[in-house]
């Protein structure tokens, strides 16, 4: 594992020097934070006044749609399935496989260090943002602070597994960026604007158990509003999906490498 936390490592400080985009990604998600913000306060009548939706508070509801979008804007899932499709389109990923490391796990490693900078950049900002707007969650305790971290951080390893899957599809398929765009699209309409339990009865258990609650409404509700069994409930789903989805990520990578040699490529 030392060589793919070396990966890790680099791709950090590759990112680093990209700080630009990250600062123009940083004043984006204020932007998109006060107009939500802004448009909450309508809902609620002003200023929220104790008023609760569907056990929401207007803190509640801005706390996670702040750790909602901060997600998004700290993934770039286009990214990750053009960068799998690209070395396989091109033929790159024949001299790629003589390297002393696994391919499939060198690129999840490596994109997951750009999107952790960009987490750690985004995160404390995003911090600031939502104690300005409507100051610290209630209840909250600084014990919550790095089961959160960690929550956030499986949910970026857990998307990176997702969308790389998508990525080697491309051994068979000569696009596959559609699928990746209607998985965001999911992930946005279900889990990024509403909490699950602003859904029908019937969708909420559908939401809970599927990759949207490990990777965005999850670690979400978590600094919304946090409980220990919450936590629990989050760090088990996004295990068993990190599981599940390395297994089928690395079936599929061995399948289609297996495709390389036998054809040249």
């Amino acid at each position: 594992m030392n060589k793919y936390f070396s990966i890790f490592k680099t791709s950090l400080k590759q990112e680093s020097k990209t700080y630009i985009n990250t600062i123009n990604s940083v004043i984006s998600l204020y932007v998109m934070i006060y107009i939500f913000y802004e448009l909450w306060k309508f809902i609620y009548g002003g200023g929220g006044g104790g008023t609760l939706i569907n056990g929401y508070s207007i803190e509640n509801m801005i706390w996670y749609l702040i750790v909602a979008e901060l997600l998004l804007y700290c993934i770039n899932t286009k990214g990750v399935t053009a960068d799998f499709g690209d070395d396989i389109k091109s033929g790159r990923i024949a001299y790629k496989l003589n390297k002393p490391y696994n391919y499939f796990l060198y690129q999840i490693f490596f994109q997951a260090g750009k999107f952790i900078y960009n987490l750690a950049i985004m995160f404390p900002a995003g911090l600031v943002l939502g104690i300005i707007l409507v100051g610290i969650p209630a209840n909250f305790s600084i014990l919550y602070v790095l089961p959160i971290i960690f929550s956030l951080i499986m949910a970026i390893f857990l998307s990176c597994l997702m969308y790389g899957i998508i990525g080697l599809l491309c051994f068979w398929l000569e696009e596959t960026e559609p699928f990746s765009w209607i998985i965001q699209k999911f992930q946005m309409l279900l889990g990024l604007f509403f909490p699950p339990e602003f859904f029908p009865n019937w969708l909420q258990p559908i939401i809970n158990y599927s990759p949207i609650y490990a990777t965005m409404s999850g670690p979400a509700k978590l600094i919304a509003n946090f409980s220990w069994q919450e936590f629990l409930n989050v760090s088990i789903s996004q295990i068993a999906y990190s599981i599940l989805f390395f297994i089928v990520g690395y079936a599929i990578y061995k399948i289609g490498t297996k495709k390389v040699n036998l054809y040249g490529g």
